[in-house]
């Protein structure tokens, strides 16, 4: 369980590199302009009326997009604590436990798992979903909340990343595809998570991280994402997508 980050998420927020460059842009024609307005006497009077002319042009455009820009941060970091403030509900361990099972039942039934190897496998889901969750933690270098609720929807984790609200869901994936029907499910109850914080007047998006653990060949894992690519060609609420190999987790997290 990765522990509570007592940070505020405002220290996350970090200027663009769009937003950057045009602050550069308008100090460097700030300068320029200073530069002519210097060499003024040198103009004539129409060279000098377009230089004011511009100038007045140039001071409220800066003025505009100053406050602007000014008006998107305090939305954003206004944001950030509302989601931080928010009572996230803990998902209810009988509901943990029932998807544990459902998972698990499925997997050892593709595997054709006997009675006294099923422990074996509910060790390797746990241990599936704890590793992979550790390397989205790693890769997005920010903390997660494992097994959340929101509304009546469970996910695996959700991160916070700026206005941003992300809910993680984790699946072991032994064959180089997955139903349908799971597919829809998770869709459906992301949609369900965005439709609650809505009601409730959150101003936050709400993006899909599907996090797949798979124990599969290379021409396995090629036809599992051509089939991803298929399945999600169009969906509901944003989605994105992360393949993790388990025996490539262990090593990073178990096996020296």
């Amino acid at each position: 369980m990765s522990k509570r980050n007592t940070t505020s998420l405002t220290a996350f927020v970090r200027p663009s590199t769009s937003y950057l460059i045009l602050t550069a842009s308008l100090v460097a024609l700030v300068c320029l302009v200073l530069g002519i307005a210097a060499t003024s006497q040198n103009l004539t009077q129409v060279q000098n009326w377009i230089l004011i002319l511009f100038l007045i042009f140039f001071a409220t455009f800066g003025f505009g997009i100053s406050v602007w820009f000014i008006l998107v941060q305090a939305r954003r970091i206004s944001i950030e604590k509302d989601n931080r403030a928010f009572d996230w509900k803990a998902t209810l361990p009988e509901n943990q436990r029932r998807k544990l099972e459902n998972e698990v039942l499925e997997l050892a039934g593709f595997l054709k798992i006997s009675q006294d190897q099923y422990s074996d496998l509910l060790s390797a889901y746990i241990l599936a979903e704890n590793f992979a969750l550790r390397q989205i933690q790693q890769e997005f270098r920010q903390p997660l909340t494992h097994y959340v609720s929101i509304g009546d929807a469970d996910f695996s984790a959700i991160l916070l990343k700026g206005d941003l609200i992300i809910c993680a869901e984790v699946l072991f994936i032994v064959k180089p595809e997955i139903e349908q029907d799971k597919i829809e499910d998770v869709l459906e109850k992301t949609g369900s998570a965005q439709k609650t914080l809505l009601r409730l007047g959150r101003n936050a998006n709400i993006r899909l991280l599907l996090v797949l653990v798979t124990q599969l060949d290379r021409e396995g894992e090629a036809r599992l994402r051509s089939a991803l690519a298929k399945q999600f060609a169009t969906t509901p609420v944003d989605v994105d997508i992360r393949l993790f190999d388990f025996e490539t987790l262990q090593k990073i997290y178990a096996v020296e």
